[in-house]
């Protein structure tokens, strides 16, 4: 399986809503947002390998996602062991949320598949954990994911352009 880690499509974050995830979960995303997702879904047109969209159900993710759909049309799947890390939950158990998350994908496409998800930004560590048979710990040192910004994986741990 391939998957393209994608961060959502540039924010339209409030200064209200920081510090409030509840409000965060409905911040959508941007003109220029919807410009780069619709010039990354240019890029993905014609594309047979792609069979399905796996999006966090936060409003931006889900935005993007559709907006990339337009070109290649796959099923969406929302599932929301993709969200971002949640108040309270330790950095461990976000990782791995979401690494089991991708072994169930894994086990489910074969390795000519390829599948997009669309998240967040600090979700692409837990696609190196996965990709680079990291264990996750506490201690686990975060990278993250820029508005749009597609990250090619394979599923025999490597990256590919």
């Amino acid at each position: 399986m391939k998957v393209i880690y994608m961060h959502h499509a540039e924010r339209d974050s409030k200064k209200e809503n920081i510090g409030n995830p509840e409000l965060r979960k409905l911040e959508d995303i941007t003109e220029r947002g919807v410009q780069e997702a619709e010039i990354l879904a240019e890029k993905l047109k014609g594309r047979t390998d792609i069979k399905a969209i796996y999006t966090s159900p936060y409003i931006r993710c889900k935005h993007t996602a559709d907006i990339i759909n337009n070109c290649i049309n796959v099923p969406i799947i929302e599932d929301e062991r993709l969200n971002e890390i949640q108040k309270g939950e330790e950095w461990e158990h976000f990782l791995q949320r979401n690494i089991n998350a991708l072994k169930e994908l894994d086990n489910k496409y074969t390795k000519d598949d390829t599948i997009i998800c669309v998240t967040s930004g600090v979700n692409l560590t837990a696609f190196v954990c996965y990709f680079y048979n990291i264990e996750p710990t506490n201690e686990t040192k975060a990278c993250q994911g820029f508005s749009i910004s597609p990250v090619n994986f394979v599923s025999n741990g490597s990256i590919v352009d």
